[in-house]
């Protein structure tokens, strides 16, 4: 990937987290002044033809939430192995590694969401999602960071 093309996706995904956490205060600021009758209207009504579909989706969202804690765990395992083994954490590895944890926080923050809208009817949203976005940011900016180092290696 070309200096031109790193630089769009780290500027794309910060204004992709500046949108997410205007929205992000927005809805807590609308949870705040909102009263409980303005969030009755908001509630669902499930037929009992949809039982099963709503079941399938919620184990399904659970097990990406359990796959995805598991691999992430695996996932900052290898990453600290590689950060203590490695003499620049500057390469396409780690950063393959960063962009996955990113992912899989996103993930399990998603799952998590659709686990609680089918249990207790709400939305609710954290920021680990955020802590995601972030962590896929800094992924971009170590590969950028592997170019400068591999540039800096032939100048040398």
């Amino acid at each position: 990937m070309d200096k031109k093309q790193l630089t769009r996706k780290i500027q794309r995904i910060s204004r992709i987290s500046l949108i997410a956490m205007v929205a992000y205060g927005a809805l807590n600021i609308f949870g705040m002044f909102s009263g409980s009758e303005v969030r009755k209207d908001y509630t669902l009504h499930i037929d009992h033809h949809n039982i099963l579909v709503i079941d399938i989706i919620y184990l399904a969202a659970f097990l990406a939430i359990f796959f995805s804690v598991v691999a992430g765990f695996v996932t900052a395992f290898m990453l600290l192995n590689e950060l203590g083994r490695r003499r620049t954490p500057f390469t396409r590895k780690i950063s393959n590694l960063l962009r996955n944890l990113g992912a899989y926080m996103i993930i399990i923050e998603i799952g998590k969401i659709i686990c609680i809208f089918i249990a207790a009817r709400e939305i609710r949203v954290d920021l680990f999602w955020f802590a995601g976005l972030v962590l896929y940011a800094f992924s971009l900016v170590f590969r950028y960071g592997k170019d400068l180092q591999k540039l800096s290696d032939e100048t040398l």
